[in-house]
């Protein structure tokens, strides 16, 4: 059983030595100019530009999204930074409306996406291209009550559960091992809940990893809504609220804690297609407590 997570530990040293240490992806957003060394998605890909207003004040990222919304095909603002092999970022975040405790707006939320690049551009576009999934923070349909988002896409096809939070900052955590993605969430003072564990061996190279926001969904025009190329392509003026304020964003490198690994994981079938530990962090027979205690605080 130690051999196999061995190995894992063993490739992640290794890349993350390549790389110089992925550390230096991290912003505790002191610095005005750090915001240059982040990627804008819609600039990456050619869309037209749907942040309403973005920049650096008194140490936070401040980012405001004009209507738009990551659902399938559609896009909505997203700013990344380019990661390679296992990782685990976190962020602390608070989502509000511009003048209120809450977005006012429907399906206004923000946090931490990871998405898979893809090849081609807004000229070049294709349907059920989209891999990514997220967790997220605001309000859904209902914009006196506060919830998390967790969504996951593949091929274009959405999947999302809502659940119960709270206003105020709170800790975003994805944690990556091999094809197993891990999505946590802490308010101030409490302990990391694991909120989703997703199981996506098609999201493999190089991934987008940052933060996004989208608002305003219900209040786009039918005639744009019903075609994502469309949308894609389209800056409306119609109201949006969001504020997502960012404290930190933090990359590090996932330790697995071999001690508090469950009996689950039998190294006679090691070499079985599939049979990996990133299989076993995403097994529902193992409980999210004990992922906690393999991925750590």
């Amino acid at each position: 059983m130690k051999n196999r997570w061995s190995l894992l530990l063993s490739l992640s040293t290794i890349t993350a030595t390549a790389q110089s240490g992925i550390e230096r992806l991290s912003d505790d957003f002191n610095d005005t100019a750090s915001l240059q060394q982040w990627s804008f998605f819609h600039a990456s890909e050619g869309y037209p530009n749907k942040i309403k207003s973005v920049g650096i004040n008194q140490g936070k990222l401040e980012l405001q999204p004009k209507a738009s919304g990551w659902y399938a095909d559609y896009q909505a603002p997203f700013l990344f930074k380019t990661v390679t092999g296992n990782f685990d970022v976190r962020a602390k975040v608070k989502v509000s409306g511009f003048n209120s405790i809450l977005p006012t707006v429907d399906w206004s939320l923000a946090g931490l996406m990871v998405r898979q690049p893809k090849n081609t551009n807004k000229d070049t576009w294709r349907p059920r291209q989209e891999n990514w999934l997220f967790i997220t923070t605001g309000v859904a349909e209902q914009t006196d009550l506060p919830v998390f988002e967790v969504k996951s896409t593949n091929n274009s096809l959405s999947n999302l559960k809502l659940r119960p939070g709270k206003t105020g900052w709170v800790e975003l955590r994805i944690v990556r091992i091999e094809a197993a993605f891990i999505l946590l969430a802490r308010q101030e003072g409490e302990a990391w809940q694991i909120l989703e564990r997703f199981y996506r061996p098609v999201m493999i190279g190089p991934l987008q990893v940052g933060v996004n926001a989208y608002s305003s969904w219900n209040a786009v025009p039918q005639e744009v809504k019903s075609d994502p190329k469309v949308f894609n392509e389209t800056v409306l003026d119609i109201p949006s609220d969001l504020l997502l304020q960012v404290d930190y964003i933090r990359f590090k490198r996932p330790v697995v804690n071999e001690a508090h690994l469950p009996r689950g994981y039998n190294a006679q079938y090691a070499g079985v297609l599939f049979y990996t530990p990133a299989n076993l962090l995403t097994d529902y027979t193992v409980s999210n407590e004990e992922v906690l205690r393999i991925i750590g605080d």
